[in-house]
């Protein structure tokens, strides 16, 4: 059985996948033309960078298992008219993105963005001048309660905030989160929230969800977090909101387009942190990337439903 990886699999990593499915065997890829010309007869993708014209060169292909939670890139008619399901790597990278969520509202809370600039320039500023926070009994909105915002909530609650979310299907949340809203009660959130996490994946419906309505209906106190997608904000009404205070800052951990222009103004402003889209990098998340594939590599081969099935409709 073959399957075309985007990685450079060990000897203990193969070793692994034939414990599970002794006749698998793998192709790896580093190009297109590499992908296009090993996908045509494989019967399952693991990784990343499967493009939709890729999908119809695969006559066999029955499964697709993404290494990332968030699939849009490869969601597609073409997808939708093939035999292959699709997975994602859901709740496997919970734990470092909301890790780096955390570390972003306490960075803003604690004036880290500003030291670092300082200390770059070695300049030791008075406490008293700079605008110090402390987290406890603070209201954390999250949008989007999935794997990752859960991971959110648990560690927020941990710091002792009071946490509040919208999700337009889950329904059931741990009871540490005081309320958990459809997705009309969004602004309701936003009103009451000193911190908004985005942690809602792209889809249509998110796309743009976040602009200046939304920014209007924040506190001027408020800092915003997103590790989901940058097209999730307007991200012109975001400068507009920053520049204007009517929002206090935004962690950016996303940006649209990606990377982010050099002429962009958010790299020059106090009130915002940029990283590079790394929130998902963990030395740690291997591992358990891996391990669910192995899961579902078992399941494949005995016939067993998969886990993490996206669904194409909705997005996630």
């Amino acid at each position: 059985m073959k399957i075309v990886t985007s990685y450079d699999l060990s000897t203990e990593d193969i070793a692994l996948a034939h414990s599970v499915a002794p006749n698998v065997c793998f192709a790896t890829v580093t190009t297109d033309e590499d992908m296009i010309r090993e996908i045509e007869d494989a019967v399952a993708f693991f990784g990343y960078g499967l493009k939709p014209e890729m999908i119809n060169k695969a006559k066999n292909l029955r499964w697709i298992q993404f290494s990332s939670v968030g699939v849009e890139s490869v969601i597609s008619p073409e997808l939708l008219n093939s035999d292959a399901v699709l997975t994602n790597a859901r709740g496997a990278t919970a734990i470092n993105i909301s890790e780096h969520v955390m570390s972003l509202i306490l960075a803003f809370t604690r004036t880290l963005h500003t030291s670092i600039k300082n200390q770059a320039n070695k300049f030791w500023e008075d406490f008293r001048k700079l605008p110090i926070l402390e987290i406890s009994g603070d209201t954390l909105g999250i949008i989007g309660l999935g794997s990752i915002g859960i991971q959110v909530a648990n560690r927020a609650h941990a710091f002792g905030m009071r946490i509040l979310a919208v999700d337009p299907t889950q329904t059931e949340k741990p009871d540490h989160v005081e309320s958990l809203w459809q997705i009309d009660r969004l602004h309701d959130m936003l009103g009451q929230s000193d911190f908004v996490a985005i942690c809602c994946p792209l889809t249509p419906e998110t796309t743009g969800m976040i602009g200046a309505p939304e920014f209007n209906a924040m506190k001027s106190t408020a800092i915003l977090v997103t590790i989901g997608r940058g097209q999730i904000i307007d991200q012109a009404a975001l400068v507009e909101a920053l520049q204007s205070k009517e929002i206090a800052g935004a962690g950016l951990d996303v940006t649209d387009p990606e990377p982010l222009p050099q002429d962009s103004p958010l790299w020059k402003m106090d009130n915002v942190i940029i990283t590079p889209h790394h929130a998902g990098a963990s030395p740690k998340s291997w591992r358990r990337i891996y391990g669910l594939f192995c899961e579902n590599l078992r399941r494949f081969v005995a016939g067993e439903p998969l886990t993490n099935i996206v669904d194409q409709t909705r997005g996630y």
